[in-house]
């Protein structure tokens, strides 16, 4: 995920007109001035949907889009599809983009469907011939049977989404839009579909998800947009995005009015995080750590109001957005009953067997409900020094055993992580 991002969106906002009753040349002068000046004033007028958004996403990367209905998401989505243009600021894409927006967009109720896929994988940017190359793949992973030569007309919501996640994903797109398409297939469909995406994802492309799924964008999703009411609420690491938008809805249900905070940290405030520290075998905090080494995180708090409702949870992601690691107490069982005053959590690693590079720590204490009392992102960075640059961010104990291959073992110094 380097170079040149693959789309890049600065300050865009979308507004779209009001339609007067009287018609676009409502009057004399309206007509005398091609109705420029009133289209003008109606566009002022009009409802925003969208209000100086500004992101990036790089090859590889995966945003998802997330927030209530009405927030602007399909506009923004549109907008990158090039379905729409922005009433200000600039969007730009680099490369082929595929879109995945609306069930059945673009496919002909008449036609069958394997003459739907020639037409839209044309439409798509590929030539005839290698459309036709790919087609028998196209066909296979839409798994459409004897249906494949049938109107689809005939096919159920389900074929559809199939036989047209089928096609996007054949021309090799280097942009992905996905609008709550894996919402409508099967669990076996699901499968495949995430199977395709991370074989996408290895491949470079950037791909852009919408999904009321929060699950399924932080499994899938590097970074995330919140969006309510056509602004950013947030764009970060997607399990903050998540966790924000999950503090919101649960503050709203139980009428609670939460702080706003920052795009880093928020929460109501009746439980604070006083203090985030990371903290050697020796009980030292520290900020370099040996890959492997034991340590623990420290979390150190004030209730102000008593709770019986609260869950303490941390994680681990890189700088841009991928995440590595993440628990809560809820989720490994503890069940709560009191807390009030001060105090504080640990969670110990054994060993904490990450490979090499630059970690952030986003540590929260909240209700079951997600409700944040306090979220505070990248609280703390520490780095993870090892012997050798394996890649990615897990680093476990392991060794070689060959039968065959004449091989020198290495000395112990060496295999020391």
């Amino acid at each position: 995920m380097s170079g040149q991002p693959a789309v890049r969106v600065r300050e865009v906002s979308k507004r779209y007109p009001l339609v007067s009753r009287r018609g676009r040349l409502h009057s004399f002068k309206g007509a005398l001035l091609h109705g420029e000046l009133w289209r003008q004033e109606r566009e002022k007028e009009g409802f925003q949907a969208l209000s100086g958004v500004s992101f990036e996403i790089a090859r590889g990367e995966t945003m998802g889009i997330i927030g209530p209905n009405g927030s602007g998401k399909s506009t923004l989505l549109k907008l990158i599809a090039g379905i729409l243009q922005p009433t200000e600021g600039q969007v730009e894409v680099d490369g082929r983009v595929t879109a995945l927006i609306e069930l059945g967009a673009g496919f002909h109720p008449e036609i069958s469907g394997r003459e739907n896929a020639l037409v839209n994988g044309m439409m798509l940017g590929l030539s005839r011939a290698e459309v036709l190359d790919r087609l028998p793949g196209i066909i296979e992973f839409a798994e459409l049977g004897q249906f494949i030569d049938q109107p689809v007309k005939s096919y159920s919501s389900g074929m559809y989404v199939r036989l047209g996640f089928a096609v996007a994903v054949a021309v090799d797109p280097d942009v992905l839009i996905v609008d709550e398409i894996l919402a409508v297939g099967d669990e076996v469909f699901a499968h495949r579909c995430l199977e395709r995406i991370a074989r996408l994802q290895r491949q470079g492309t950037a791909i852009v998800l919408v999904s009321h799924d929060l699950g399924l964008v932080e499994q899938l999703a590097h970074r995330a947009l919140y969006l309510r009411e056509g602004t950013a609420v947030l764009c970060g690491p997607a399990g903050a995005a998540v966790a924000r938008y999950r503090s919101d809805v649960a503050a709203t249900e139980s009428a609670i009015v939460a702080a706003a905070g920052s795009d880093r940290r928020w929460g109501n405030g009746a439980v604070s995080l006083d203090s985030v520290e990371l903290l050697d075998s020796h009980e030292r905090p520290v900020r370099v750590l040996r890959g492997g080494e034991a340590a623990s995180l420290r979390l150190l708090y004030t209730a102000h109001q008593p709770q019986e409702d609260f869950v303490f949870g941390v994680a681990l992601h890189r700088e841009g957005g991928t995440q590595v690691w993440g628990t809560n107490t809820d989720l490994d069982g503890w069940q709560p009953r009191r807390l009030a005053g001060t105090g504080e959590i640990r969670v110990r690693f054994p060993r904490l067997e990450l490979a090499a590079g630059r970690y952030l720590v986003d540590a929260a204490v909240h209700t079951r409900a997600g409700l944040a009392f306090d979220y505070a992102c990248e609280v703390l960075s520490f780095t993870v020094a090892t012997a050798v640059p394996w890649p990615g961010c897990y680093a476990p104990a392991h060794d070689w055993e060959p039968n065959g291959p004449d091989l020198v073992r290495p000395s112990r110094d060496q295999r020391e992580v």
